[in-house]
């Protein structure tokens, strides 16, 4: 199936907008900006958006992917990798980005053809109210077993520096099945048959390897200017 130029632009304003947050990141490692410069409201809500629309069109390509249970054993892979990395560098990562997307992609491959049936309306609506539910029920609930924070409950002295759970964020991801929906149904859409210079797609055709190789280039920069 052809590609849509303008999810591939969107993905590579992700990838260009998270690799300048990680650097910022790595700044504030080295000691050159402040916690309160780097946790300000601004890149609060930066981080946000770059997360978020990771996930939307996430969740869009699993509508367009033709073995869901392949890709998200591969990012699955992608996201372990990157946890031991921080480990390597002295950082904490326990179920980041890149493994929620991937159990989200696996996940898909087995319920994808039942949510499919599901009114787009219906199963938009639906997320979005499941979303904030969820996110309320896992923000006030701690537990004593300590292997269920994949799914959103945490145990006392949990931490990670990355920590995206399915509950609440598989919810964004049935969302951005839906888009990817909407994209197929309206495949002939202007705002979707427009091509755009491969400048701004080929990140984002991309995105994956660049996710995993961008943070310990940017670090050793850093290190090698700061350490």
């Amino acid at each position: 199936m052809k590609r849509f130029d303008i999810l591939d632009a969107w993905r590579t304003l992700a990838i260009v907008l998270m690799a300048a947050y990680h650097f910022l990141y790595d700044l504030y490692i080295f000691g050159i900006i402040s916690a309160n410069q780097l946790f300000s409201t601004p890149l609060n809500v930066l981080e946000r958006f770059i997360c978020c629309s990771f996930i939307l069109l996430a969740g869009a390509s699993a509508r367009f992917s033709r073995n869901n249970l392949r890709h998200g054993l591969i990012v699955l892979a992608a996201g372990l990798v990157v946890e031991i990395g921080a480990a390597v560098g002295g950082q904490t990562i326990r179920w980041g980005v890149l493994m929620l997307l991937g159990a989200s992609m696996v996940l898909y491959h087995f319920l994808g053809k039942d949510l499919q049936r599901i009114p787009p309306a219906v199963l938009g609506c639906g997320g979005f109210v499941l979303f904030f539910a969820a996110r309320a029920w896992t923000e006030v609930t701690q537990v004593s077993a300590k292997w269920l924070y994949p799914l959103g409950f945490t145990y006392p002295g949990f931490r990670s520096a990355d920590y995206f759970p399915l509950l609440p964020w598989f919810f964004l991801f049935l969302l951005g099945t839906v888009l990817g929906g909407w994209c197929l149904a309206n495949r002939d859409n202007p705002l979707l048959t427009k091509p755009l210079p491969k400048a701004l797609t080929w990140p984002g055709r991309h995105s994956l390897i660049i996710y995993v190789l961008h943070q310990p280039v940017l670090y050793g920069i850093s290190y090698l200017i700061w350490g």
